[in-house]
């Protein structure tokens, strides 16, 4: 894990809240005055997590430990589910993953190999643009260590850990995102 990571809480009840409060504030949803929005999150793993997620109005994002009353949608997720994402979200910490991310344009589309036999699609779109664009595959293990500095992308691409179709000098000009 990266030496700055956080752990599933801390994404959470910080990261997630800030995330959804910045996209909102940029793009408010019209006409949601007087609704709350209640969502149930369990995290199974070596030890269980649960949180409740309130939306009040389309503009109030509160994350609490433990169980909401009154759920609309009850979720429940694999901590070997969450923990790229969040390893992914922590990976993300100095001004060169930033330069690099400012400057890719192009579309990344992921197959995750998650743990249970199946793919979890994830599409990316670098700076609004569509041209060129990459397909990357691999086990969600790999990419979680690519993206931590765990792993060389391009030592777990040579290695055949990692796969890409497509553009592959964008997909190498990526690799200054995750090291």
């Amino acid at each position: 894990m990266a030496e700055n990571s956080i752990g599933i809480q801390e994404y959470l009840q910080s990261y997630i809240p800030d995330l959804v409060a910045k996209r909102l504030a940029e793009k408010p949803v019209a006409d949601m005055e007087g609704t709350v929005f209640k969502l149930q999150v369990t995290i199974k793993g070596e030890k269980s997590l649960v949180f409740g997620i309130t939306i009040k109005d389309a503009r109030e994002i509160s994350v609490t430990e433990g169980a909401v009353d009154g759920p609309m949608l009850e979720v429940v997720l694999s901590e070997d589910f969450i923990k790229p994402l969040v390893d992914l979200a922590s990976s993300f910490t100095g001004r060169k993953q930033y330069d690099a991310a400012s400057q890719a344009k192009g579309t990344v589309d992921f197959e995750i190999a998650m743990p249970g036999d199946w793919t979890m699609p994830v599409s990316t779109v670098f700076n609004g643009a569509s041209q060129p664009s990459l397909k990357i595959m691999g086990a969600s293990a790999d990419l979680a260590k690519v993206a931590t500095g765990e792993m060389n992308g391009p030592m777990a691409f040579m290695q055949g850990k990692i796969k890409m179709e497509g553009d592959m000098a964008f997909g190498l000009s990526l690799s200054n995102i995750f090291m």
